[in-house]
């Protein structure tokens, strides 16, 4: 027992830390976008904010493909190999968006520039997800795989804690204006320190036993997309699992942190750092449970889990929305403004609502779709599953909302909520497929 203790521990911090590591990485741009298409598109332009939210968000459209690639590689030779190629892809890239040049230096050399480092992102990050959950459920008994990936799965949320942190502290030692000037630049330079340590951790992890039973029986897959794509059944799985959860689950993820902290700066007015401390509380209280729900989806059920998750998202989402925008500016101000401790506290409380509904149906996610694919394919047909579900429609939630709040028209009331469709509108698809996921992929 404390051989497989000891084992575990080694394993999470090689598989955690990374994982941490790229989602800061990727989560940087996001968080301060409004800061990047003020540097990087022309200042007159009306719509640089859901230009640049395009281009944050064009990491997650590469991932599908980026996952086949890497799904091949981890199938064939290995789930160790691209967690290190993905560290360094991912490391190159973000410290390079950090000197990228304004726009007033290279015209639109620079918003092509953000968006080229940003596809590379999300390539890279299409690959770490689906390998540190395989290679964790892979070295983890399986009556505690909810347990043990569940600290993978806290990784997103505490990614998006550390950049909330570090870009507090940033702007503390500095002026508003030189930090939009220049200091934005620090996050993405310095990042490449911690990502170059992630990568000599992990030059010393062993591959997984699975995978070396299944290269000794002589059971690899030879063509891991073929027939991760081909198997009769395959395709309506991953639709089910796309749409019975793992889409709205990304949504909800998205919308408890990216859209709400937009929501709070550009709709609601509030002072950017107080948008930051709201978050960032909620997210630290809130962590833990994503690895808690990993724990007892082991014992629960991931499926329940998940479905309650979601139906607390469907009620938590909109009620909190509300409350933040009739609470928070009740005389309808267009300027940045004060909400004082009371309104700050309630904020952060229906932020860490939204924030347990999302640990709920993502703590368990990660081995909920990982026990649906064969070993031989699971690399390839997790990773594309998650990628598509996660990345490519959930990942598009805060691109996807600003648009809608930006092109439809509606009633004065609800004009202000009407990007909430979206999110709300894949929970209520999954609800409805869930129930149709049958059991998962027996081991073979």
């Amino acid at each position: 027992m404390t051989d497989l203790k000891n084992r575990m521990l080694t394993v999470i911090k090689a598989s955690a830390t990374g994982t941490l590591l790229e989602w800061y990485d990727l989560f940087l741009a996001v968080i301060l976008a409004k800061t990047l298409s003020g540097n990087l598109f022309p200042h007159n332009d009306s719509t640089a904010f859901l230009e640049t939210l395009a281009i944050v968000g064009s990491s997650f459209f590469i991932r599908p493909l980026g996952s086949l690639i890497f799904g091949s590689i981890g199938d064939k030779k290995g789930r160790k190999r691209p967690f290190l190629l993905s560290l360094l892809l991912m490391g190159a890239s973000t410290f390079m968006i950090g000197l990228i040049p304004t726009f007033n230096s290279i015209s639109w050399l620079a918003p092509i520039s953000l968006l080229i480092l940003r596809l590379v992102q999300g390539f890279a990050l299409s690959g770490e997800y689906s390998g540190a959950i395989i290679y964790t459920s892979e070295n983890a008994p399986s009556d505690k795989r909810g347990y043990y990936t569940g600290f993978i799965q806290a990784t997103v949320p505490l990614g998006l804690l550390v950049c909330l942190v570090v870009v507090i502290f940033i702007q503390s030692l500095m002026s508003p204006e030189a930090f939009i000037e220049w200091g934005w630049r620090i996050p993405f330079l310095s990042s490449v320190f911690l990502v170059l340590f992630s990568w000599i951790v992990r030059r010393r992890m062993e591959e997984t036993p699975y995978f070396l039973q299944l290269k000794e029986s002589g059971n690899i897959a030879t063509s891991p997309v073929k027939e991760a794509l081909s198997t009769k059944g395959n395709v309506k799985l991953m639709l089910k699992l796309i749409f019975g959860g793992n889409a709205a689950q990304s949504s909800i993820m998205h919308t408890s942190q990216f859209v709400t902290l937009y929501f709070l700066q550009r709709t609601v007015h509030v002072h950017e750092s107080t948008s930051y401390i709201i978050l960032a509380s909620a997210l630290l209280a809130g962590t833990p449970l994503f690895q808690l729900a990993g724990k007892w989806s082991d014992t629960i059920g991931r499926k329940k889990i998940i479905y309650a998750g979601m139906l607390l998202a469907l009620i938590s989402i909109p009620l909190s929305f509300y409350l933040f925008l009739t609470v928070g500016n009740p005389d309808h101000l267009l300027v940045p403004h004060d909400i004082g401790l009371p309104v700050t506290l309630l904020f952060i409380m229906l932020a860490l609502i939204n924030t347990a509904a999302s640990a709920m149906v993502y703590g368990p996610m990660g081995a909920f779709v990982m026990e649906y694919f064969s070993g031989r394919t699971r690399y390839t047909g997790m990773g594309f599953t998650h990628n598509i579900g996660n990345g490519v429609i959930g990942g598009a939630t805060p691109l996807i909302t600003e648009f809608l709040r930006t092109i439809l028209t509606a009633g004065a009331a609800f004009a202000p909520f009407i990007g909430l469709i979206y999110p709300l509108s894949l929970i209520v698809i999954g609800l409805v497929v869930n129930p149709f996921i049958g059991k998962p992929q027996p081991e073979d």
